[in-house]
């Protein structure tokens, strides 16, 4: 018998990869930015709302080694929008193949300069409403944090590793800044798929329950059409 256990493996990574992670989000818009780069030490966050910003967008560079940028983000939620889980977005330049630490990072804050929540690789999304009413006001204010990439801890020197030495120039581009709508179907069939992937890849390959995932996991792409995948995101689950 033929034995399509690798390529239905294959197709399984490159569906959640390709079609059904880029789904998690629906409508968006851009947030409108402003920032404030800060040279050496970082500042108190009463510093930050008090400081003059001038104005910044996407695909802007920041951040020299170890200093700091403040960047005010706004938006209103559209009417459209109202009862539907509205998110920032947010890619400060992450490297999903280092994971958290030593890159590009973030704390946000609220408009009254309360800490939120961190922004890493794996965490790059911030709540802003539940259940929008529509006509909202965005007004978030941002610490990024520029870490150099130091490699190597047995005898590597590095010019990153002083501030005297690691030069003025910015580390890393700001990749994306928005609000958007979340598909939650979309965002629990995400979860469902990884964490099946993952078990299954930890039971022996001659299992019958690895199987029993496998053709599972099957199923669920087969009923994901890749033009409709919040509208079939559902029906993916129930396989």
């Amino acid at each position: 018998m033929h034995d399509d256990r690798r390529i239905i493996e294959d197709r399984i990574r490159k569906l959640l990869d390709r079609v059904v992670r880029p789904a998690l989000y629906s409508a968006a818009r851009p947030l409108s930015l402003s920032a404030w780069f800060v040279e050496g030490e970082p500042v108190p966050v009463a510093d930050a709302l008090s400081a003059a910003y001038e104005p910044f967008q996407v695909g802007s560079t920041w951040g020299a080694p170890w200093c700091t940028t403040w960047m005010r983000a706004s938006a209103e939620i559209p009417a459209a929008w109202a009862g539907r889980r509205v998110e920032a977005v947010f890619d400060l330049d992450f490297d999903l193949t280092k994971g958290p630490g030593g890159q590009a990072e973030g704390l946000v804050h609220d408009a009254a300069g309360s800490p939120v929540q961190g922004l890493h690789p794996y965490n790059r999304s911030v709540l802003l409403a539940e259940s929008a009413t529509g006509g909202d006001h965005v007004d978030l204010l941002i610490e990024l944090a520029a870490n150099p990439p130091i490699t190597g801890s047995a005898g590597i020197n590095t010019h990153y590793g002083s501030l005297e030495t690691a030069g003025p120039d910015h580390l890393y581009r700001l990749r994306q800044a928005e609000i958007a709508v979340r598909e939650d179907d979309v965002w629990h069939l995400v979860h469902d798929i990884e964490v099946l992937d993952e078990l299954m890849h930890e039971l022996p390959l001659g299992s019958s329950r690895r199987m029993e995932i496998l053709h599972a996991l099957r199923r669920a792409a087969d009923a994901v059409d890749p033009a409709d995948v919040a509208g079939t995101a559902a029906a993916a689950r129930g396989r």
